[in-house]
């Protein structure tokens, strides 16, 4: 309910830091009067309702104190997105999601990009301090203080380039890594009692579209877009009907959405026709070559290899070369995924699946003591109660 509540009260105030003082002030009128009340027929209407009367309480006063100067102006240069209040109502219409807005206001050029990240899961998400700190691998102590600054840099630095889609596209890249970020929370989650989060799920998705839909000749959104469509076709098939999760080669393709994935397909191929590759479009790529394989025989892992390597050239980061190691590993045997794995290149010595990876492939050659030292490991940062179930299955397997 957070986020929706959020989204109504910045289309009202304009300004980030002031919608969030807003539903703050309604969240906690509501907890002393609902008890007595009753919860409403509407609660979220009802918390926008008390939010929006707090705001304009708020501008009251300003006017008061302040009675000889330009509120409208000096609004507009403290808040993220008073300038859209200026604007014509062209200028407004490509903005028809809200939730977006409140990204591209959390993406400040102000703030480093982890700092835009946790600060659009605290604002967008509602997600606890905790949560993120999970995400990042950081105390919740230190996020707490990240996000304590980054919303203070935000209501320092106002937001002069952030009021429509032609001034803010320097922020997209950040964007994209936070809808990306969203997505991959919801689709494999720290919660133990929630391993797929299906509304985060639904949310990504729905960011990334209408994204696509204002920034229409932008290759990187939509090769981000055709990404997530292709993982979350398959989302319906990662669990059993007993509620076990269930590997990539173990799934039962006939649960893949195959209209969806014939979708992205087509997006995907009218975004690298343009010529324009970046990193989302080559990842969509790979979602792509497991998507079409009818069975896990037919997957052509020379091909996922060959893209992971270009990716790596795009993105040289430890997931990146520990699932580039495991393809190899397919085409050219477990010993060739191993050297990958230990040639010089990104750290991926805090990658917590690196462990995973190279525990199977230790497993393969017959280096079981190994491979069960890193499967322990593996088990140690296993991110969800399924995934640890699923690592713990792999060990009980390993020869004695």
């Amino acid at each position: 309910m957070y986020p929706g509540v959020l989204a109504k009260t910045l289309a009202l105030t304009r300004s980030l830091a002031d919608a969030e003082d807003a539903v703050q002030d309604a969240f906690e009128r509501a907890l002393r009067s609902w008890p007595d009340a009753g919860r409403p027929d509407s609660p979220e209407a009802w918390l926008v309702t008390v939010a929006a009367n707090r705001h304009r309480d708020r501008l009251r006063r300003v006017r008061r104190e302040e009675r000889d100067e330009d509120v409208v102006a000096d609004l507009a240069a403290l808040s993220p997105w008073a300038g859209l209040s200026l604007a014509g109502a062209e200028a407004r219409g490509g903005w028809n999601d809200e939730l977006l807005r409140v990204l591209f206001a959390c993406c400040h050029p102000a703030l480093e990009p982890g700092e835009s990240a946790a600060l659009a899961l605290a604002t967008v998400i509602g997600m606890s301090v905790e949560e993120i700190a999970r995400a990042f691998l950081v105390p919740p102590r230190t996020m707490e203080q990240r996000l304590t600054r980054a919303r203070r840099r935000l209501r320092d630095r106002g937001d002069p380039d952030g009021a429509e889609p032609s001034r803010a596209k320097g922020r997209i890249g950040a964007v994209l890594t936070v809808v990306h970020l969203l997505f991959n929370e919801g689709y494999w989650s720290g919660d133990d009692e929630q391993p797929i989060r299906h509304d985060l799920c639904r949310l990504a998705v729905g960011l990334a579209g209408s994204l696509a839909r204002v920034f229409p000749d932008e290759g990187e959104v939509a090769g981000l877009l055709a990404l997530i469509l292709l993982h979350d076709a398959r989302r319906g098939a990662r669990f059993s009907s007993e509620g076990e999760p269930v590997a990539l080669p173990e799934q039962d393709r006939g649960r893949w959405d195959r209209a969806a994935i014939g979708a992205a397909e087509e997006l995907l191929e009218r975004t690298l026709a343009r010529g324009a590759p970046g990193a989302y479009q080559i990842e969509a790529a790979i979602s792509a070559v497991h998507c079409r394989a009818r069975t896990p025989e037919d997957t052509d892992w020379r091909e996922i290899a060959a893209l992971y390597a270009l990716l790596e050239r795009w993105r040289p980061t430890a997931a990146v070369r520990v699932n580039r190691a495991f393809a190899v590993s397919r085409t050219d045997g477990a010993l060739a995924g191993l050297a990958l794995l230990d040639s010089p290149g990104p750290d991926t010595s805090s990658y917590p699946y690196v462990h995973l990876v190279r525990g199977v492939l230790l497993g393969e050659v017959g280096r079981v003591v190994e491979a069960r030292a890193s499967l322990a490991s593996a088990l140690l940062q296993a991110r969800n109660a399924a995934e640890a179930k699923q690592i713990k299955s792999r060990i009980d397997r390993l020869p004695p």
